[in-house]
């Protein structure tokens, strides 16, 4: 068995030279947190509104509710748990009178939360080299990427600190597993869990990190093995005891409640439902293997496989600290990647870095460590650590994974993103750099003279984050902020609490032609004001399930009941969208919401369908008045002035149901660059003016980004 040598005596000038570094490295530590804190402070105002939708106005609700009454509730009724500590750690913001007061707050508390990952990473780092790489290692995790999701009310924020600090006090114990550490494990496990249930996958983490650590130690070792083996096992049992002990008691409490076990997942528990494919798990599996490196920057994937090299082939060089580093930070990245992989495979189709990305901070220490050791470069080792981070690069398929939808969730890819829509070479260009990229970083791992690998690799890294994280938040700033102009949350976001008084006012959830940006631009509202309540829906529900109010809806007299008749539940104050008119006054509109003071009984007045936002309607368009006053005339405005593609003539039919003095119906070609006017009698009782025209077209078909099907541009007035 390898001995561990007595530390030499060190000389006067020594010790003060030791005692000043370990003075001044942790007041260095301290000093990057609080500048970090501040810089994401400041980064975050940039962001408008919240924009990952559903999940900020979930965890805005649940905060709002903690910090009103107590209770996880969405929209003042029961709601499935998400988080039990995220909230939490939030609701003081929503004590503040402004919601721009709350907006910041929480965003601020988000930039603490997140920093508090540099504490463990030094503590980690500072086990394993000296002080001043353990600092490079805290200072380059907050410079990750990710840490722009302190801009958003995510789990993210809570969640990084949490797993890093579980792994931290796992090496611990395995390094030496007294009474103190592994109570700290079990606290670390369960607070992860309530950040975030994915946090489950330590319980998966953790046996595998202990076989880890007796394999290297049976390796590293030339005593008896049942010795080791005992010495690796047996003082983990206050530790398996406790767990045990919880996992029953858990299970027991859920029998006595009649719920299977996975109720306790709350809104989560339909994924333990099945359906997973193993082919399609396996191959998203290697697609974040393969996207995890340009996460962590790369270099520190060279510098963690090399290690994991060392404690496989020669586990003697490496101290009892460092096999537990690389026993816990190998079983940790092997299991987040299983698990959030085998997610992505059925649940959302693409590669879920913000799920995986506290891996990047173990590669981070990796990094340290190897630096720390001097950078040693076995032959075969360095060679494939060099080659496979740059071999699972080509296993992305950037043609699939480079769009739109990757802006919340893969922050790695968001530098390739940008490129590919820049360059006209596109997707091919940016794989070619991404390889020329992977092929640098692997030059430099292996040929920077290790007196300068240090210094050169750790900037190399820091340069890389900043780089990535210069287009990471321009494309937030302008998602966030096109999202806020859309939505109208740039000129007015209070404007609902502006226009009621103090009273709570409803809203009408149904009446537009695409439901997905209408909930949308419903949640920002919510958000932004908090006198806006009960959500009423005309059948249609939203895209996530949330409470609300089903309302029936009298055709002939545009009348709105909610219950047996009841009303709207004394409602005063309705929102709907813009094109869906209520009986009363109206009291205000931003953005695609107008605001109503309600007339009794409450009723649609008129109602506008089949028409987007830009005023282009598909094949069919329709307008109903459910209680005109008396009998008149509406003119119908059918135009294709503002198209100056190709002609594709359209066949239009405009009719009016039921019939009224005149013709009830004409028909017309419409043609590009041309405008029709059809004006026809209306009766005194309720109507409706349907257009239909055929054939449509798309734009996308002449060039153009918008792949919509079109008829023409209808507007209906009196």
């Amino acid at each position: 068995m390898a001995t561990e040598q007595a530390p030499a005596r060190l000389s006067a000038t020594d010790r003060v030279a030791a005692f000043a570094q370990a003075r001044t490295v942790p007041l260095a530590l301290g000093a990057m947190m609080v500048c970090s804190v501040l810089v994401r402070v400041l980064l975050a105002r940039s962001v408008e509104t919240p924009w990952i939708l559903s999940d900020e106005f979930i965890y805005s609700e649940l905060a709002k509710s903690i910090a009103s009454n107590g209770h996880f509730m969405i929209r003042d009724a029961p709601a499935s748990v998400y988080s039990y500590l995220y909230p939490l750690l939030i609701a003081p913001a929503w004590l503040a009178g402004s919601m721009h007061t709350t907006y910041l707050l929480a965003k601020a508390i988000n930039a603490v939360l997140m920093t508090l990952v540099a504490v463990p990473v030094y503590l980690w780092s500072a086990r394993l080299v000296p002080r001043p790489y353990a600092l490079a290692a805290a200072g380059l995790s907050l410079l990750l990427p990710s840490f722009f999701y302190t801009g958003e009310l995510m789990t993210e924020n809570a969640f990084l600190p949490a797993f890093v600090l579980a792994a931290f006090a796992l090496a611990l114990v395995l390094e030496r597993p007294s009474l103190w550490r592994q109570a700290l494990l079990v606290l670390s496990l369960f607070v992860t869990i309530a950040v975030r249930f994915q946090g489950l996958v330590l319980f998966a983490v953790l046996p595998t990190a202990v076989l880890l650590k007796l394999a290297f130690d049976l390796g590293a070792a030339n005593e008896p093995r049942w010795l080791i083996v005992r010495r690796n096992l047996f003082p983990l049992w206050p530790a398996a005891a406790v767990l045990i002990v919880a996992a029953a008691a858990y299970a027991g409490y859920k029998h006595a409640q009649g719920l299977p076990l996975k109720s306790g997942l709350g809104a989560y528990q339909g994924l333990t439902n099945g359906g997973y494919s193993l082919d399609a798990a396996a191959r998203w599996t290697l697609y974040h293997f393969a996207e995890l490196p340009l996460a962590a920057g790369y270099i520190p994937a060279c510098a963690f496989v090399l290690l994991l090299g060392l404690a496989v082939t020669r586990p003697r060089v490496l101290s009892s600290a460092e096999r537990s580093f690389v026993a816990v930070a190998t079983a940790a990245t092997i299991w987040l990647v299983l698990e959030v992989a085998t997610f992505a495979s059925k649940n959302s189709l693409r590669v879920e870095e913000r799920y995986m990305f506290p891996a990047a901070a173990l590669l981070l220490i990796a990094l340290a460590a190897w630096l720390g050791r001097g950078a040693p470069r076995p032959r075969l080792l360095i060679v494939v650590a060099a080659v496979l981070p740059a071999l699972v690069l080509l296993a992305l398929p950037l043609s699939r994974l480079l769009n739109e939808s990757l802006t919340s969730d893969t922050f790695g890819l968001i530098p390739l993103y940008r490129l590919s829509t820049k360059f006209s070479g596109g997707e091919p260009l940016v794989r070619k750099l991404m390889i020329a990229g992977g092929i640098l970083g692997s030059l430099m791992f292996v040929f920077v003279p290790r007196r300068f690998a240090a210094p050169v690799l750790v900037a190399a890294v820091a340069v890389y984050f900043v780089l990535s994280s210069y287009s990471v938040h321009g494309t937030i700033r302008d998602y966030s902020r096109n999202l806020a102009a859309g939505t109208g949350v740039l000129t007015a976001p209070t404007w609902v609490d502006d226009h009621v008084d103090g009273q709570d006012a409803g809203a009408l959830f149904g009446t537009s032609t695409d439901y997905f940006q209408e909930a949308v631009a419903l949640w920002e509202m919510e958000f932004w004001n908090r006198h806006l309540g009960t959500v009423y829906t005309l059948g249609t529900a939203e895209p996530v399930t949330f409470p609300e109010t089903l309302v029936r809806f009298d055709s002939k007299s545009g009348r709105l009941t909610a219950g047996a008749g009841s009303g709207l539940a004394g409602t005063h104050f309705l929102v709907t969208s813009h094109g869906t008119d209520l009986a009363g006054t109206a009291r205000g509109d931003n953005g695609p919401f107008e605001l109503y003071e309600l007339s009794p009984p409450p009723r649609i007045a008129t109602s506008t369908a089949g028409i987007y936002a830009d005023g282009w309607a598909g094949s069919d368009a329709s307008f109903t008045d459910y209680a005109p006053k008396r009998a008149g005339k509406i003119r119908v405005i059918v135009s294709r002035a503002l198209w100056s593609g190709a002609d594709v003539p359209g066949h239009v039919t405009v009719s009016i149901t039921p019939a009224a003095r005149g013709p009830a119906e004409q028909r017309f070609v419409i043609h590009a660059r041309k405008s029709r006017v059809v004006t026809l009698a209306t009766p005194q009782r309720p109507f409706t003016v349907k257009v239909h025209i055929s054939p449509t077209f798309s734009p996308s078909q002449f060039g153009s980004p918008d792949v919509r099907q079109l008829g023409a541009q209808v507007v209906f007035t009196d």
